[in-house]
């Protein structure tokens, strides 16, 4: 264990009523998707959204508002309307909420921030890896000589005990999120769920029966969706491709089997860790990063990457951004990473605005775009390791703004620094992260394509199934 040194916190900064105002909305909307979730328990959000937009209360209600909730309500992290109260306790400051909604009434949520000094001292907290009756993960244990001990022993009306529900720390609500917080972060804000006058007391855990069975349900439709998708995908390939092709698409057959029994390709090799639960067979050559030469549209990409930079730089206003498609479900990619669609879901989305770059796109030859979009990484952020679990697509970059030497993307077991002007084409079933050690932000061009080892049939095979899947899971 380490010495403990001096705890320090810079002030909370809240808004009461705004605060207010806000947990009320998110209320009423929690409240009207646990009745839909009641009806539909595998509701999608976008389906979701669609019924809140028929009532008028919840008119300006936003798709990734309705999304987060949703998450939240299924995670059990969102307990229900908390009224703040700012109360600074002693010198690390702490914040008490009033008790929540009545589905939670004989509980206080409470919410504290609890600082080291730096990552070499020990919280010396345990938590169940199981989810408690409560939502969130319960205090098994403090440990002596621990950060928590010290700050218990300044905060007694506050101090954190064995029983309490942590439901997120700094806003993350997954266990290994909240772990990764715990071990990178030098303050966590913790909002806790405590049972109201009750002495700390055996951990309860979450009776999991009804959600493994509603689990091996989901598996069970998966499995049936997945095997009437197969005859369905080889008579329209047989349909435009001739009486005979479907007998062609035997690699896609065989990677939506494997869907369906739930097995997903994992491979550790001499390059690294690959992921893939879409994975095709016999795809080359496998490795992190591909030559740029084997791909010769990348140098006409290139030829233009300087107009197509100076156009970025007139649609750099923040409105014109949005978080990536996978900010939901992945939290590696953190909530200040964004994009901006060039092409996305088969569609130009802007030619007026991106004039340049969709001319350069459609410009290219021998190649077969999925999406391209712009990505911008903030100044010292990083993206954590990751897999993004297609093996039939390849994502090349295009380096457009950016300060050489401090911006880095490791794919597998090779890293590499990214150059204005030059490209990389990567194969992202590799497990990969990215880092910018600069003051700027760097901007980067994202061209995903289909992997030309897939055959025609193949792929339309595949670009079919997308939307069969897409529609089954939105429903």
């Amino acid at each position: 264990t380490c010495r403990q040194r001096e705890l320090s916190d810079p002030p909370l900064h809240h808004d009461p009523a705004k605060m207010t105002a806000e947990a009320e909305g998110d209320a009423a909307v929690v409240g009207k998707l646990r009745e839909l979730l009641a009806e539909t328990p595998d509701l999608g959000y976008r389906v979701a959204h669609a019924a809140l937009q028929a009532e008028e209360a919840f008119k300006s209600v936003g798709l990734k508002r309705v999304q987060k909730l949703l998450r939240e309500v299924r995670e059990g992290g969102h307990v229900g309307l908390a009224t703040p109260s700012i109360a600074a306790a002693t010198r690390v400051a702490a914040a008490k909420l009033v008790t929540p909604a009545a589905d939670t009434d004989t509980s206080d949520v409470v919410e504290v921030t609890i600082c080291r000094s730096n990552t070499d001292c020990r919280f010396g907290m345990m938590i169940d890896t199981e989810r408690s009756l409560f939502g969130g993960h319960a205090v098994t244990e403090i440990q002596s000589g621990g950060v928590v001990e010290a700050w218990n022993a300044e905060n007694s009306t506050l101090a954190l005990r064995t029983g309490d529900v942590i439901t997120a720390v700094n806003g993350k609500t997954t266990f290994d999120t909240i772990l990764g917080e715990f071990r990178e972060c030098l303050s966590c804000t913790l909002r806790i769920l405590r049972r109201s006058g009750e002495e700390p007391g055996p951990v309860l855990r979450e009776d999991r029966s009804e959600a493994e069975k509603e689990a091996r349900a989901m598996e069970m439709r998966k499995a049936r969706v997945t095997a009437a998708l197969i005859p369905g995908l080889i008579k329209i390939v047989d349909s435009e491709f001739g009486q005979g092709a479907g007998g062609r698409i035997g690699r896609v057959v065989s990677m939506y089997e494997r869907i369906g029994r739930n097995e997903i390709f994992e491979e550790d090799g001499e390059h690294g860790k690959k992921y893939a639960p879409g994975y095709i067979e016999g795809l080359s050559p496998v490795l992190p990063f591909h030559r740029t030469q084997d791909y010769p549209w990348c140098a006409e990409l290139r030829c233009q990457w300087k107009s197509i930079r100076k156009e970025l730089r007139t649609c750099l206003d923040e409105k014109l951004w949005t978080p990536g498609a996978y900010e939901a479900s992945n939290e590696a990619y953190g909530k200040d990473w964004k994009i901006m669609g060039v092409l996305t879901e088969d569609r130009w989305q802007d030619e007026k605005r991106f004039k340049i770059t969709t001319a350069a796109m459609r410009s290219l030859k021998d190649v077969k775009l999925f999406e391209v979009f712009f990505a911008k990484m903030p100044a010292h952020t990083k993206i954590a390791p990751h897999s993004d679990n297609l093996s039939y697509i390849l994502t090349s970059h295009l380096a457009l703004e950016l300060e050489e030497g401090a911006c880095s993307i490791q794919v597998g077991n090779e890293e590499r620094y990214w150059k204005e002007g030059e490209m990389l084409v990567l194969d992202t079933t590799f497990i990969h992260s990215t880092k910018n050690e600069s003051s700027q932000p760097r901007y980067i061009l994202v061209v995903r394509f289909w992997h030309p080892g897939l055959t025609e049939e193949e792929r339309r095979a595949i670009h079919v199934s997308h939307a069969i899947l897409e529609n089954y899971l939105a429903a």
